[in-house]
């Protein structure tokens, strides 16, 4: 329970059930679900096309650091996905 204070007003206390704080919370984690299957797919569309790259004779060093960054983007990116639904089953709780 907290209480809100407005000049010139009497206090007014709000209580913010469980339930509803579930409900809003659940909403906004829903909501992500579209967005982390797009990066999840944006992530391997990069890691494709790099591979697909080839290397001209003075650009090795930046296909090299290129290459590790998507790798490691799409890597990232899986992990999350998994991590969101693992939390999705209740299988994971917490932060991360």
């Amino acid at each position: 329970m907290s209480v809100i204070e407005f000049p010139g007003a009497e206090p007014v206390e709000i209580e913010w059930a469980q339930s509803m704080i579930d409900e809003v919370q659940g909403r906004a984690f829903r909501d992500l679900e579209g967005e982390v299957c797009d990066l999840e797919r944006m992530g391997q569309i990069a890691q494709d096309l790099i591979v697909q790259c080839v290397a001209r004779e003075d650009g090795y060093r930046e296909l090299e650091l290129s290459t590790f960054a998507v790798t490691e983007l799409a890597k990232m990116l899986r992990d999350f996905k998994c991590r969101y639904y693992k939390r999705w089953d209740g299988e994971l709780v917490g932060v991360s």
